[in-house]
């Protein structure tokens, strides 16, 4: 009875991790997206997104959207970086031009080689 009462439950155990690892994610392997905002220029992979400074503001971090940030003409995707949880890092908020910001940041420019570009900010 003992041994037949282990194989249930080594079989429940089984069935619900395996239901816990395929119900989490959809085929790809990815969370099904939302209401997040999605770059609008998805025509070519060669062609570069334009952002102006107010359709830059919607990729702010919040409620599921991307976080972007642009400097010196450049729209960087920061939503993957730990530093920018939220859309915010030090008081700055994505969807914005911070430009000037970076220049007193300690880090500097160097930084954005480690993060993607998805566009121009235009004006």
């Amino acid at each position: 009875m003992i041994k037949y009462n282990k194989i249930i439950i080594s079989f429940i155990v089984i069935m619900v991790l395996g239901l816990l690892i395929t119900g989490c994610t959809n085929v790809s392997g990815s969370v099904p997206a939302t209401s997040q905002v999605q770059p609008s220029n998805t025509n070519s992979d060669t062609a570069a997104k334009t952002f102006t400074s107010k359709e830059l503001q919607k990729y702010d971090g919040q409620n599921g959207n991307p976080a972007y940030v642009a400097v010196n003409g450049k729209v960087y995707d920061v939503t993957n970086v730990p530093q920018w949880k939220n859309g915010a890092h030090h008081g700055f908020n994505a969807g914005n031009d911070l430009t000037e910001a970076i220049k007193s940041a300690p880090h500097g420019l160097s930084v954005l080689d480690k993060v993607p570009v998805v566009g121009d900010l235009v004006n």
